[in-house]
């Protein structure tokens, strides 16, 4: 028998169902089995799983009557007839080579018990949002996990001995199961990795909500990672401190916050990662000069759209200090700023302007969204004024939604 086991749980599919499956049976190297796990799915569900067929692979569907995704991956590693065990999601795709690729890997380097790759994140209509690159070296994978989950848990190739030595799925967690295991996985010393090569394709539903979790994944998560915080060592980290000490004093703050890297990725300790953590708040990736200057040439790159369309007058939707931020650059966008608006209710007088609702708001009126963090939820709730012929306008993504407007004025 071939070398991987495909473990594919599915609650309730469509035609993602068929792409999924098709995406692992064909494959460079062909799975020994593909194991479907029907985790309380409906009729029409089931039917559509027991009508999938690949050539030379078997496939066995089990049934799960009632939904628990945990117990449903448990079982499909209990069945499993292979060491190797590759996850799948059932809304998802794999590229050709995946598990070629990680099945090579897992063979190079025999202390990995789980390993991911790098993922495309795309839309439900197709659009291409983005990529995650998980850490490919363990140390750095371990304390990573410590401050969120940075694998896709349907890219991930999995020992089925070292999963099920540590105890396996935990089937009471109702979320963010994967997230719990990985981080298990790395208190008993079992490594956690990925390879560099973008193999996974993870299909979102919703485009403004493509790299968040749900509020009960979230809830779920933040469980496992306080009790894996808790169990760190609470020795003093005197390597942490120095670093930390030339962060605070602005000497080298990079070249420290490498160094404290590099001691959490030989051993994490609470206090490295506290100072971890102080130092990437103190010391941003992003310089706040070179912050300053990319949000200012956006800015002015929306400022010429709107020129380019005769619009002279905009409003700012979100009473929050962002929009003090525009009004502070309002030279930069080159087009005055004649009110404020938000969702929330009673917000008074804020930078000078009364804030008013967006229900006020009029067919042919340009309003600007205002958020560095909430622009996309923003987005979602201005969709009754976009239904009315507000002209919305985003600061930090194309708009392209307005492109029809500009040809008419042209």
């Amino acid at each position: 028998m071939n070398a991987v086991t495909i473990l594919l749980p599915v609650h309730r599919a469509g035609a993602e169902l068929d792409e999924a499956f098709a995406s692992v049976a064909e494959q460079t190297q062909a799975p020994g089995e593909i194991l479907i796990v029907l985790n309380g799915s409906d009729e029409a569900t089931r039917q559509r799983a027991m009508a999938l067929h690949a050539p030379g692979i078997p496939t066995r569907v089990l049934e799960l009557p009632e939904a628990n995704l945990a117990g449903a991956l448990n079982l499909g590693l209990a069945e499993a007839k292979t060491e190797l065990v590759a996850r799948m999601d059932a809304d998802d795709r794999s590229a050709p080579q995946r598990l070629e690729r990680q099945v090579e890997a897992m063979r190079e380097r025999r202390e990995l018990v789980a390993l991911g790759c790098a993922y495309a994140v795309e839309s439900a209509q197709g659009r291409h949002l983005g990529a995650v690159r998980p850490p490919t070296d363990p140390g750095e994978a371990r304390w990573r996990l410590l401050l969120g989950n940075v694998f896709a848990h349907g890219s991930m190739l999995l020992r089925r001995e070292g999963v099920l030595g540590a105890g396996g799925y935990d089937e009471r967690k109702l979320r963010a199961q994967d997230y719990d295991l990985w981080l298990r996985l790395s208190e008993r010393g079992a490594c956690v990795g990925a390879i560099p090569d973008t193999l996974y394709t993870l299909r979102r539903r919703g485009e403004a909500d493509a790299f968040a979790s749900t509020p009960e994944q979230g809830e779920h998560a933040a469980v496992s990672l306080l009790e894996a915080w808790d169990k760190l060592d609470p020795a003093r980290d005197e390597r942490a401190r120095r670093s930390l000490a030339r962060v605070l004093t602005r000497t080298e703050p990079d070249r420290a916050r490498r160094e404290i890297e590099s001691a959490l990725g030989q051993r994490p300790t609470r206090e490295a990662l506290q100072a971890w953590l102080l130092s990437a708040h103190t010391s941003p990736p992003m310089p706040g000069a070179a912050h300053e200057m990319c949000r200012r040439a956006r800015l002015r790159e929306v400022g010429r759209e709107l020129q380019t369309l005769g619009v002279d007058s905009v409003t700012l939707w979100g009473a929050g200090e962002h929009s003090a931020w525009v009004l502070a650059h309002e030279t930069d966008l080159g087009v005055e700023i004649q009110g404020i608006v938000d969702d929330a209710p009673g917000q008074g007088v804020r930078f000078g302007f009364e804030v008013g609702s967006p229900e006020t708001l009029r067919p042919g009126q340009s309003v600007l969204l205002s958020s560095d963090w909430h622009e996309d939820e923003m987005w979602s709730s201005s969709a009754e004024a976009r239904d009315r012929g507000v002209l919305v306008w985003r600061l930090y993504r194309s708009n392209d939604h307005l492109r029809a407007i500009r040809s008419r004025a042209g």
